[in-house]
């Protein structure tokens, strides 16, 4: 990996600053985590917590298990949750994705049947009134 070999030799704040993909740098201090001069694992789960906070918004209102899977990391990194907690939190959060993803799945099965209804009756309209005017599809 072209990235890897980039950043070897080179220190944390020489890496943070320059480099510019979250996701990447997340990554790396998850290999490098507990290192001389790098972040904590704590750490890195505190830095983690504040990205997936970002992506709170596109949650829908009213469903609070990402939310609170995101406190209870938070917490576990702090001392203040168990491992067993953030596991609990972390599975509840993944049967609202699961449960979102089944949601948008149907929602776009819907569309297409609704879709392809709707092409269906424009073929039969046509073809009906071709054939009131005496022409053929």
């Amino acid at each position: 990996m072209k990235s890897k070999e980039w950043a070897h030799g080179k220190s944390f704040h020489v890496v943070w600053t320059t480099w510019k993909r979250g996701d990447w740098l997340l990554w790396l201090c998850g290999k490098m985590a507990d290192k001389k001069g790098w972040p904590t694992r704590k750490q890195l789960i505190l830095a983690a917590c504040s990205c997936a906070e970002t992506a709170l918004k596109f949650v829908p209102e009213g469903e609070e298990r990402p939310r609170i899977a995101i406190e209870t990391a938070r917490k576990w990194a702090l001392g203040k949750a168990t491992i067993e907690q953030v596991r609990e939190a972390a599975g509840n959060a993944a049967d609202a994705a699961d449960a979102a993803y089944a949601a948008y799945a149907a929602a776009d099965a819907a569309r297409a049947a609704s879709a392809s209804r709707g092409a269906a009756e424009r073929k039969w309209q046509s073809d009906r009134l071709l054939a009131l005017l005496g022409a053929s599809s």
